[in-house]
C-alpha cells in the first residue's frame, strides 16, 4: 500500500495547491498578464522550431545512412537503374520526399527522380564547396514553391569517421507546401506561412525563421503567428468563474478520494497480496476486465508466463549443453552441471578461476586474441575450441559465447554455451589414422633433384592396386599403403629418401657419389625382397607386385624415370633403367617438345579456359550460376589438348606460375561477361610466388563488383595450414572479398583441423571418394563422416566427378550442397556458355 498512499499523498497536495493558486489569483494582481501571454508566444514558438526540427532530423538520418551504402559508391559510378528503383526509387512515398538527386564528385548530376506531382527541376551544386564529413540543408525556391534539401557525401560504409575521399552527393528534397504548414499548426498550434525575401514585413513583434540558399543566402522566411485565446479567455473570466472554480476543487477533492479508494487502493492492495503469496486468481479474474487495471493484470500474467517459460528454457540448456558465466575479466562466476562433468573439475574448483583452466595448449594465442576483440566489441563469438579435462585429455566445444550488457551498454559479464562435439572428432581421428603416413611430395622430390649433384631415381609403382581397393575397399587400400611404406623405409639405405607420388606410386632417391650400378643393384635387391616377402596386415599374408623405373645422373632425371616406368609396364617388366641406346631418348625427346609447345603456347596466346558449372543441389530461387576455371591448350592444328598432359611438365620447367596468372585474368574475364560466379584453384606454390599473388590482388582491386563471387580453391599441400605466408594471403583475400574452398578434400594431406585453421567456405570432396559411392561402402561412410564435420562448421560442401546416376542420388541423399561432374555438365568453352546464357 505505500504506492497508494504516496499516490493519494501527492493527489492531496496538487489538489490543496491548485486551490491556493486560485486563491492567490483571485486576491493579487494581474500585473503579469501581458507578459504570460508573450511567454507562451515564445514557447509555442519554440515548440514549432523544435517540430520542424525533429522533422528534418528524421531525413538528415536517411540521408546519412543511404550516403554510407557501399551498393551507393558502386551506383556513382555505374547507373544500375534496376537497382536504383529497387532501393532509391522506393524512399519517395516511404518518407515522403519529393525529390532525389544524386552527383558525382565534379558535383555532376547522374540520377534523378521526382514524385509524380512534383515539378522538375534543375538542381546545382556548382557553388557548393565541400568539406570533410560535412552535410548541407538549404532550401530552392521554384516555381513559386520553396523545397527543402538534405545533402550529404556519398562515402563507404568502412569509413566510420568519414575521413576518406568523397565518391560523390546524395541529395533529398521535400517541397514546403499548404499541406505540410497545416501538419505543423496541428501539431503545434502556432500559424505560419511562407514568404520572399522582397516581401517580408520587419516587425518588432513577429516571429520568423529564415530559409538559407546553397550559397548561405536568405531567399525566404517562414513567418509565425500565435494568437493565446484560451489564455486570453481565461483572464476576461477568471473574475467570474474563481469562486465557482473554488467550490468545485472542493468537491472533487471528496469525489476523487472516493473513487480513488475504491478503483485503485483496493485493486492495488490485492494484487500485491496476490503476488506476495503467487496466488494468481484474483489477478487472472482481473485481467478479463477492459480497463487500465486489468491490462496491468493481464500483462503481470503474461510475465509469469513468459518466466516460468524461461525457466523452462533455463533448465533444458543447463540439461543439453554446457554452460558457464565469467566476469569481465574471464573469471568464471557459474558452471553448471554439464560442464563440471565434462571438465572432470568440480564446481568449487572451476568458480573463482581463470576460464583458461580448461585451455588446451593445442590452440593458438591468435585464436584467442580473435575471439575477445569480438567479445569486447559487444558482439557475440561462434567457432569450435579444443579443451583439455583435469586429467590432461582433450575434448572439443562449438561454443557460442554471448556478452551481456547492462542497461548503458556496458559489458557486465560473459555466458557461454557449447555443445560437446568431441565424438565427431573422434570418428575424424579414427579415419586419419587409417590414412596413408605422411611423406614428402612429388613437389619436394622435384626441389630435391633441382639442388642435387649426384642424384639416383627409382619410381615404384604397385602393380593391381586398383583391384586390391576394388577387393577389399578404400580404407584397406591406405592401410596397405601405410605397411608398404614402412616395409621401404626398414630396408631402404639410412642416406636414402622416400616420397610419396600418388596414391600407388612411390620414388627412392639418393644424392651421393654411389655408383649407377650399385645403386641400381641396391634397388633390385630392394625389389626382390619385397616381392618375396610380402605384406602382413592384420595377421593375414598379402602378395606384392611392384614395377621400378630407374634413371641416374642430373639431366632430366624424373623425365626418365617416368619413361623407365612407362616401359615397365608397357614391356610387363618388374624392372627398368633408362638406357639411352633403348629408344629412351626419343621418349625424352617428347618431353623436350612438349617444353616447347608449351613455351610456344605462351607467346602464340593459344591457351584457353573451359568452365564447368558447380550445380547447386538444394538451393531454392534463382542464383548466379557458378563455374569452375579449367586450363586447356591449343595445339597448332586447332586442337584441344586437356591439362592432364602438360600441367606436370608446365611445373617442373617453371611454366606454372605464367599459366596461373593467365586462368585468373581469363576467370575474372569471364565472371564479368557472364555476370556469374568463378571457382579458380590455387596452388602453395602459386601462394609463394609474390608477382602471381600481386596479380591476383591487382585484378581483385580493379574488380570490386566482384566481391564475394570469386573462390579460391586450394589445392592440397603439405604443410600449408602452418605457412604464415599463406594465413597472410588468405587474410588478404577475403579483405577483398574472396571465398575460400579446399580442393580434392579427403586425400593427401587433406585433413579437418585443415578446415578449423584456414576456416574455409566451401570443400570440395575429393572424385576419387564420389566416383564409387554407390558401390564402396567405406566411401560412403567417410563421405558421410566429411559431410556431417563440415555441416557443423557451417561448411559448403561440393561433390566432384559426378558422373552417373547413381551418384548423383547417392549425393544428394547425404544432404550435399553442390555438385559437379559430366553427368551435370561437362567442361565447355566460354562462347558456348555465353550463348547458353543468352538463350536462358
Amino acid at each position: 500500500m505505500k504506492i497508494a498512499k504516496t499516490y493519494a499523498l501527492y493527489s492531496a497536495l496538487i489538489l490543496s495547491l491548485a486551490l491556493i493558486l486560485t486563491a492567490s489569483v483571485w486576491f493579487s494582481k494581474k500585473t503579469q498578464e501581458q507578459y504570460q501571454i508573450k511567454q507562451e508566444q515564445i514557447s509555442v514558438f519554440e515548440r514549432y522550431k523544435a517540430v520542424l526540427n525533429l522533422e528534418s532530423t528524421a531525413i538528415r538520418q536517411i540521408t546519412h545512412d543511404y550516403s554510407r551504402w557501399d551498393e551507393m559508391v558502386d551506383f556513382v559510378h555505374k547507373q544500375d537503374l534496376s537497382w536504383s528503383k529497387d532501393n532509391l526509387e522506393p524512399m519517395i512515398p516511404t518518407f515522403h520526399l519529393s525529390y532525389i538527386f544524386v552527383f558525382d564528385t565534379s558535383k555532376k548530376q547522374v540520377y534523378s527522380h521526382k514524385n509524380k506531382e512534383a515539378d522538375s527541376i534543375n538542381l546545382d551544386l556548382s557553388t557548393f564547396v565541400p568539406h570533410s564529413s560535412s552535410f548541407k540543408e538549404f532550401f530552392y525556391f521554384e516555381n513559386g514553391k520553396f523545397i527543402q534539401f538534405f545533402l550529404a557525401p556519398i562515402q563507404y560504409s568502412a569509413d566510420l569517421e568519414r575521413t576518406g575521399e568523397t565518391k560523390g552527393f546524395l541529395v533529398l528534397g521535400r517541397i514546403f507546401d499548404d499541406a505540410f504548414l497545416e501538419k505543423m499548426e496541428q501539431i503545434t498550434l502556432g500559424h505560419s506561412s511562407l514568404s520572399r525575401n522582397t516581401d517580408h514585413p520587419s516587425l518588432g513583434e513577429h516571429f520568423h525563421l529564415p530559409l538559407s540558399s546553397l550559397s548561405d543566402d536568405v531567399i525566404g522566411y517562414i513567418d509565425f503567428y500565435h494568437t493565446p485565446s484560451v489564455l486570453l479567455f481565461i483572464t476576461e473570466l477568471q473574475n467570474s468563474i474563481a469562486f465557482a472554480g473554488i467550490i468545485i476543487i472542493l468537491c472533487v477533492i471528496v469525489l476523487f478520494y472516493a473513487l480513488t479508494h475504491t478503483v485503485i487502493f483496493t485493486p492495488i492492495k490485492r494484487i500485491s497480496m496476490a503476488l506476495k503469496t503467487h496466488q494468481l486468481g484474483y489477478i487472472v479474474g482481473l485481467s478479463r476486465q477492459e480497463h487500465e487495471l486489468g491490462e496491468i493484470a493481464h500483462l503481470i500474467c503474461e510475465h509469469e508466463k513468459q518466466t516460468q517459460l524461461l525457466e523452462h528454457y533455463k533448465e533444458a540448456i543447463d540439461e543439453n549443453t554446457i554452460v558457464s558465466k565469467t566476469d569481465t575479466k574471464g573469471i568464471i562466476t557459474y558452471a553448471n552441471d554439464q560442464f563440471v562433468a565434462i571438465s572432470g573439475y568440480s564446481r568449487e574448483e572451476l568458480v573463482g578461476k581463470p576460464h583458461n583452466i580448461v585451455r588446451h595448449p593445442d590452440n593458438l594465442q591468435s585464436f584467442f586474441k580473435e575471439m575477445w576483440v569480438t567479445l569486447k566489441e559487444g558482439k557475440t563469438w561462434k567457432g569450435v575450441v579444443k579443451n583439455r579435462r583435469k586429467d590432461g585429455s582433450s575434448y572439443y566445444v562449438k561454443s557460442v559465447i554471448m556478452p551481456l550488457l547492462d542497461e548503458q551498454g556496458n559489458i557486465q559479464e560473459y555466458i557461454a554455451i557449447r555443445y560437446d562435439v568431441s565424438e565427431l572428432f573422434e570418428q575424424v581421428e579414427h579415419l586419419r589414422k587409417e590414412k596413408l603416413i605422411e611423406l614428402p611430395s612429388r613437389k619436394v622430390l622435384f626441389e630435391v633433384i633441382e639442388h642435387a649433384t649426384m642424384p639416383h631415381l627409382a619410381i615404384l609403382n604397385i602393380c593391381g592396386f586398383r583391384d586390391i581397393n576394388t577387393l577389399h575397399g578404400q580404407a584397406f587400400g591406405d592401410l596397405y599403403l601405410r605397411h608398404l611404406a614402412i616395409k621401404i623405409k626398414q630396408l631402404m639405405s639410412k642416406s636414402w629418401q622416400l616420397f610419396h607420388l600418388q596414391s600407388d606410386e612411390f620414388a627412392l632417391f639418393c644424392d651421393s657419389s654411389l655408383p649407377d650400378q650399385a645403386f641400381n643393384d641396391e634397388c633390385q635387391h630392394l625389389l626382390a625382397v619385397l616381392s618375396h616377402e610380402g605384406l602382413f596386415i592384420q595377421q593375414a599374408f598379402y602378395p606384392l607386385s611392384l614395377r621400378f623405373g630407374i634413371a641416374n645422373g642430373r639431366e632430366y632425371l624424373y623425365n626418365r624415370a617416368e619413361i623407365a616406368m612407362k616401359e615397365a609396364r608397357i614391356a610387363h617388366k618388374a624392372f627398368v633403367i633408362y638406357d639411352d641406346d633403348k629408344g629412351f631418348e626419343e621418349r625424352l625427346q617428347k618431353d623436350i617438345q612438349w617444353n616447347e609447345t608449351i613455351r610456344n603456347a605462351l607467346k602464340e596466346n593459344r591457351f584457353t579456359i573451359f568452365l564447368q558449372e558447380i550445380v547447386p543441389l538444394h538451393v531454392k530461387g534463382e542464383e548466379r550460376k557458378k563455374y569452375e576455371v579449367l586450363i586447356r591448350l591449343i595445339d597448332t592444328d586447332g586442337h584441344i589438348i586437356s591439362p592432364f598432359h602438360f600441367i606436370d611438365l608446365a611445373k617442373r620447367m617453371h611454366l606454372y606460375d605464367q599459366l596461373t596468372r593467365f586462368v585468373l585474368q581469363e576467370g575474372f574475364r569471364a565472371a564479368v561477361e557472364l555476370h556469374c560466379d568463378i571457382s579458380i584453384n590455387i596452388t602453395k606454390e602459386d601462394i609463394l610466388n609474390q608477382e602471381t599473388t600481386a596479380y591476383l590482388m591487382n585484378l581483385l582491386e580493379q574488380s570490386p563488383t566482384l566481391k564475394g563471387r570469386i573462390t579460391l580453391e586450394l589445392v592440397e599441400s603439405e604443410g600449408i595450414e602452418d605457412s604464415v605466408d599463406v594465413q597472410t594471403f588468405i587474410q588478404k583475400a577475403r579483405a577483398h572479398g574472396c571465398l575460400l574452398a579446399i580442393d580434392d578434400f579427403g586425400t593427401g594431406y587433406s585433413n579437418f583441423e585443415y578446415l578449423l585453421r584456414l576456416k574455409v567456405d566451401f570443400i570440395k570432396i575429393d572424385g576419387s571418394l564420389i566416383k564409387h559411392l554407390d558401390t564402396d561402402v567405406n566411401a560412403y561412410a567417410t563421405v558421410k563422416t566429411i559431410t556431417h564435420f563440415a555441416k557443423n562448421l557451417g561448411i559448403l560442401v561440393v561433390a566432384e566427378f559426378v558422373h552417373k546416376k547413381e551418384i548423383l542420388e547417392k549425393v544428394q541423399e547425404l544432404g550435399i550442397d553442390y555438385a559437379q561432374g559430366f553427368y551435370l555438365h561437362e567442361p565447355s568453352p566460354k562462347p558456348k556458355i555465353k550463348s547458353s546464357h543468352a538463350s536462358n
